[in-house]
């Protein structure tokens, strides 16, 4: 069973190219400066004195900032290229973090957060096209999950160390650590990685998603569907690092170094069993909606679990259940919205696929947040439960309907 076991694990992590391990070191080092944006609802409310609302609001400039960086991204990124797109965001992003302990005032911080966030989030449809053009047709979920790994490891850490920083040396030194992390993960990405794109190439694509011709995301039915689906369990899966973490301290009486143990599991537990589920799932070759689905409905029951009670174990389910659905729907996720492209036009149908999370970033905060105030947050997590649910749906019958029509 053990042999079993570690022949699994080799076998996840065999034949993918030097350039995806290289992106993933980078990204690790990115991510374990996640520092501020898990905690930032707390700062706000308790550091900065903002109500309920205009939390949710400033979050909200955080999804604003998300529409438009991923947008441009896609658009820089088919123009000149995922390299600089990715050195410059992160660059400049972590300078934008340095700066934020110096932000004072309710429109200052919705001013500087949708500008910082719009500079980093233009590197997400970049460092996906990078993973699709750095990867092989057979490989590119495994691919997607390696960096995500990396992403989780990272994200393991960052928060970990964040609710034990706020806790003895104050926040600021959060912006600190994650600007910090940012700019060094732009240096190494210079020195490790090839600074040259490589050629285009016309990969064959995959049985969930064919296209024959080069076409617009924009005008792909099936996949405006998916994202709108998409995102509906995206505006309740943002509420992992806003809402959250708030209803843990007040709600639960939990402290920040508990919280962001919590916090740091999810980005553990996917480190230890994504790529040996991913590849079971690739091995079985199993169509990749169903799969996105369940995850997806997993997302919604681990809100929909928390007004059963006030104990605080209730937090422990409800992150495993999270975790579970992120592990399950979300490296499918991608690789579903980039199969769809053509290496032509993968910055545009990423930019789409990150824009229904941007989107989601927009409506969920001040959605919540007025849900919140008026109705209390045992009714707030039933709304916001339902909504990966009714996505889970959707994405299912998206899934019968490809079928029928033979793809």
């Amino acid at each position: 069973m053990l042999q079993r076991t570690i022949n699994l694990y080799r076998s996840s992590f065999s034949g993918l190219s030097r350039n995806i391990w290289l992106l993933s070191f980078v990204m690790l080092i990115n991510r374990s400066g996640t520092m501020v944006i898990p905690f930032l609802g707390i700062f706000l409310t308790q550091e900065e004195g903002f109500t309920m609302l205009q939390t949710g609001t400033i979050m909200s400039c955080i999804g604003l900032g998300s529409v438009l960086g991923t947008f441009l991204g896609g658009q820089i990124t088919d123009k000149i290229g995922y390299y600089g797109v990715q050195f410059w965001s992160l660059l400049l992003s972590g300078i934008g973090f340095l700066l934020m302990p110096f932000v004072d005032g309710f429109y200052f911080w919705c001013a500087t957060i949708f500008i910082v966030i719009a500079i980093s989030d233009a590197f997400r449809p970049a460092n996906q096209a990078a993973i699709g053009f750095y990867s092989k047709e057979e490989n590119r979920t495994r691919s997607m999950s390696l960096v995500r790994l990396a992403i989780n490891l990272g994200f393991a850490a960052g928060p970990a160390v964040g609710g034990l920083m706020a806790a003895t040396y104050g926040y600021d030194w959060l912006f600190i650590m994650d600007g910090l992390t940012c700019i060094g993960a732009a240096l190494l990405f210079r020195f490790l990685l090839p600074k040259g794109e490589k050629k285009k190439r016309i990969a064959k694509q995959a049985i969930d998603a064919p296209i024959s011709t080069v076409r617009s995301p924009y005008r792909d039915t099936s996949f405006i569907l998916f994202v709108l689906c998409n995102m509906l369990m995206a505006m309740a899966f943002m509420q992992f690092m806003m809402a959250l973490p708030i209803y843990f301290k007040e709600s639960l009486a939990l402290n920040e170094d508990m919280i962001g143990l919590l916090l740091g599991f999810n980005g553990l537990f996917i480190f230890l069993t994504e790529m040996p589920f991913v590849y079971a799932c690739e091995e079985k070759k199993y169509p990749k909606l169903p799969l996105i689905a369940l995850g997806t409905a997993l997302v919604g029951l681990s809100y929909l679990v928390l007004p059963m009670t006030h104990f605080a174990g209730i937090a422990v389910l409800s992150m495993f259940l999270l975790t579970v659905g992120e592990i399950i729907s979300f490296p499918f996720s991608a690789t579903y919205a980039l199969n769809r492209a053509a290496p032509e036009n993968r910055g545009a149908y990423m930019g789409l696929f990150s824009i229904s999370w941007s989107v989601a970033m927009i409506i969920s905060p001040l959605l919540m947040a007025w849900m919140i105030e008026r109705y209390g947050y045992s009714v707030s997590w039933l709304v916001l439960g339902s909504l990966p649910v009714l996505g889970s749906i959707g994405m299912y019958f998206l899934y019968l309907n490809d079928r029928r029509a033979g793809e």
